[in-house]
């Protein structure tokens, strides 16, 4: 990403590439199932203005190692990103996770609750439904079999709305066009590993120990995570705030993306420290 700070932080056996840009208090950005930290380019144009953005590979994808393990976990993933905050000298931090990276963000929030300072969980999930299990399984089994195109086009069919599709065709081809111009693919060993650790999420009885301010950002329109467990996430986060982005999908971060920028930014500067 233009202007920022670039680093390789190694936790454990695991070492993760980093950029850091802004000034401010530090948002932490997890991203989710095979994307790397530049996915949340579009929001730091935003957020850089008032917080020192920190952007994490997770394990398996964009510039991080890629261990070759038949899975990854989401308490590992969280486990490494408290590890890149100890490393940097961040004591707390604004904390915003997008789908896995959402999970990964419940579990900081959940193990480590004197790390978080404000919580957002966009397009995100605390418990695997019999369809979020069939649509990621199906991604794991077919990431090898299907022609790359095919796959980027199935995997838009299922993150992006119906409106959206219907409506904004040139947006979807800028955006499979962006994916695939990446210099650094995502090995299928690495992407089932992350589907895996998606699939052995479950925090629903846990989600009860998040303390910090949360604001739970979803799309009416999701495929994955739907309606049902986002209330779920709602009822179970004491205070918790809820923003439903009406016709968006998955990805409702991108295609509604000013109101979504709008909405976390708010969020986050009334959940400033200093």
């Amino acid at each position: 990403m233009e202007g920022a700070i670039e680093r390789y932080v190694t936790v454990g056996d695991v070492t993760l590439f980093t950029q850091e840009i802004g000034e401010g208090e530090p948002l932490l950005l997890i991203m989710g199932l095979g994307a790397p930290g530049d996915k949340w380019s579009r929001n730091v144009e935003v957020y850089k203005k008032h917080f020192r953005c920190i952007l994490i590979d997770n394990r398996g994808a964009g510039r991080s190692d890629k261990p070759k393990a038949a899975a990854y976990s989401v308490r590992d993933m969280a486990e490494e990103t408290v590890g890149v905050m100890d490393a940097l000298g961040i004591d707390s931090a604004h904390v915003n996770g997008i789908s896995m990276g959402g999970a990964i963000a419940q579990e900081i929030a959940i193990r480590h609750p004197e790390r978080v300072r404000s919580l957002i969980l966009t397009s995100t999930f605390c418990t695997v439904t019999e369809t979020f299990r069939a649509a990621i399984a199906f991604l794991r089994d077919n990431n090898e079999i299907l022609d790359k195109k095919a796959l980027k086009r199935l995997n838009q069919w299922m993150t992006f709305s119906q409106k959206t599709q219907n409506e904004r065709p040139e947006f979807l081809a800028e955006m499979a066009a962006e994916d695939a111009a990446y210099p650094y693919p995502m090995p299928a060993f690495a992407y089932k590993a992350q589907c895996q650790a998606c699939l052995g999420h479950e925090a629903a009885d846990r989600l009860g120990l998040i303390k910090a301010p949360t604001l739970i950002a979803a799309g009416r329109c999701d495929l994955f995570a739907n309606m049902t467990v986002t209330e779920l996430m709602h009822d179970r986060i004491s205070g918790s705030q809820l923003y439903v982005c009406e016709n968006g999908g998955h990805v409702h971060e991108w295609e509604y993306l000013d109101d979504y920028n709008r909405v976390t930014l708010d969020f986050l500067m009334a959940h400033r420290q200093s």
